[in-house]
């Protein structure tokens, strides 16, 4: 799988539920796990790399999923080398999706985990 295929799959899921029921999402060898529970109040973008470091996975390939905005979801690749990203928006008749240079609000990688 690349991330491409990764966010064609999210694609699917979205186009099913809409961005506003999506949960964070991750997926680390052949473990995939969806992040459930988050208190109210908590990004879900902090949720997930709360998660990813409790799991151990800072240091791991992985891709992720999460809504990261009104209507829009950051889908990523994440290895020790660094991170890609894309984020999907949705529109009035679907979605559309861009590649992101840079990602802010990702921290792994960048101290925070150190």
């Amino acid at each position: 799988m690349d991330l491409q295929e990764f966010t064609h799959i999210t694609l699917a899921v979205l186009e099913d539920h809409g961005a506003a029921a999506y949960a964070p999402t991750l997926i680390a060898g052949e473990t995939v796990q969806v992040i459930q529970g988050i208190p109210e109040g908590l990004d879900h973008r902090d949720a997930l790399q709360e998660t990813v470091l409790r799991l151990g996975l800072e240091h791991s390939e992985f891709y992720f999923g999460v809504r990261s905005g009104p209507g829009e979801i950051t889908t990523g690749f994440h290895t020790i080398a660094g991170t890609r990203t894309q984020r999907i928006s949705e529109l009035h008749q679907g979605f559309v999706v861009s590649d992101f240079e840079d990602c802010d609000w990702w921290t792994l990688g960048q101290g925070r985990d150190q």
